[in-house]
């Protein structure tokens, strides 16, 4: 008598895994076997999981380059610490990392004061203001956030990191030190460190505004007097300081004020910089330029003048720069000039800004202007340097200045 079948119950969830498993030789001595991504390896010491992930994007793992669409295989462990369905889903997060073209890894996010240091020595050759934003990271910001991890700054962090900053500093000091925690966080943010900079949402400083001064005709003669003076007395005094160099400070205020160039690229300018195009035509190649592109501007008949002056001023050997000195030399000399004058106001890019208000009086295009200083559109060109002072009669004192003062 046929003996009737017995029901088949449900299989197990993970029947085909068990059985995978099961299959499996003792001990094996090559590869781990794997089953829809998920792969075992039996040895001596017992057995070890794995996972086999494919990168359709490519990447890096374990300090291997992946090409697109290859495979990695990932070591998650004893076999005893996991179960199917564990397996399961830590094969599904990693694959979604991979489709998505993020590492598998987890990365340890450095500390702010790491960050901000490598990010320092990155832009050491290239960062205008070197010493001033280093000053800013060492004395300002890592004492605030340098122990906390980048990703543990919170955007509350920053307020509260602003509001210690205003009740002993004036806005505009707080709002440049916040620059540069932003440009730190922002470098962080696109090297995969951090998935957004929290300074962005920070509360807004109160009190920053636009610096608009502009350097009058009787303020412009000033400051050329004084600095004659300031040389006269120099020169009177050349026995006792014969180490000083003497002999270009007016030459180099007179630059600034006719080329409208920034205090680095002046400084930056060599013999070879100097082009002449012509009998008439002479021009300056910018290439330390704040955006990092060359530009040429043209001199005016007194910078043509002060280039002649120039190639007579004393020289150590092998210096082939316009102007012999070092940053710390000309701040402490513009320092005491702008103290001479009376002028306490003033600084050096005031002369910058004239330059511009003065060739907006002239007619000048304004994508002219835009690229003689060095801007790419004329935004900066409306918000910073020709504001527009309402009408010509506003203008009067900056537009009857001699056309050899300033032009292009």
């Amino acid at each position: 008598m046929t003996q009737p079948k017995r029901p088949v119950g449900r299989p197990r969830r993970h029947a085909e895994f068990d059985r995978f498993e099961a299959e499996l030789p003792e001990v094996m001595t090559k590869r781990p076997a794997y089953n829809d991504g998920i792969g075992l390896f039996k040895g001596a010491t017992g057995c070890t999981v794995w996972l086999k992930i494919r990168l359709p994007l490519g990447g890096v793992h374990n300090g291997r380059t992946v090409p697109i669409g290859g495979s990695v295989e990932i070591k998650k462990g004893k076999r005893a610490s996991w179960t199917w369905q564990e397996l399961i889903e830590e094969r599904d997060r990693l694959q979604k990392l991979a489709d998505h073209g993020k590492p598998l890894e987890a990365t340890e996010v450095p500390t702010f004061a790491t960050h901000a240091g490598e990010w320092l020595e990155r832009k050491k050759s290239t960062l205008k203001s070197f010493g001033v934003t280093q000053g800013n990271v060492n004395r300002s910001l890592i004492p605030a956030f340098g122990k906390k991890a980048l990703n543990a700054i919170t955007v509350g962090d920053v307020n509260k990191w602003i509001g210690k900053k205003r009740a002993t500093l004036k806005p505009g000091t707080v709002q440049r030190e916040l620059n540069t925690l932003n440009a730190i966080l922002n470098d962080a943010v696109r090297n995969g460190l951090i998935d957004r900079n929290p300074a962005t949402w920070a509360d807004k400083i109160k009190g920053v505004e636009a610096r608009q001064r502009f350097v009058t005709e009787k303020e412009w003669k000033t400051i050329l007097a004084t600095c004659e003076r300031i040389e006269q007395e120099q020169e009177d005094n050349r026995e006792q300081t014969p180490h000083r160099i003497r002999g270009w400070l007016r030459h180099y205020v007179a630059w600034a004020y006719n080329s409208g160039m920034r205090r680095a690229e002046i400084l930056a300018l060599t013999w070879d910089n100097v082009r002449e195009v012509d009998a008439e035509h002479t021009v300056v190649e910018v290439l330390n330029s704040k955006s990092d592109k060359s530009r040429f501007v043209s001199c005016t008949p007194e910078m043509k003048a002060i280039i002649e002056a120039l190639r007579a001023l004393p020289r150590m050997d092998g210096d082939d720069r316009l102007f012999p000195l070092s940053m710390t030399t000309l701040k402490r000399s513009l320092a005491a000039l702008w103290k001479a004058t009376g002028l306490n106001d003033v600084r050096l890019h005031d002369l910058r800004r004239s330059h511009a208000t003065i060739l907006m009086s002239k007619g000048i295009d304004p994508r002219t202007i835009a690229g003689r200083l060095g801007h790419s559109g004329t935004a900066m060109l409306a918000k910073h340097y020709a504001v527009d002072l309402g009408t010509r009669k506003r203008l009067r004192l900056l537009h009857n200045r001699s056309s050899e003062d300033v032009g292009v």
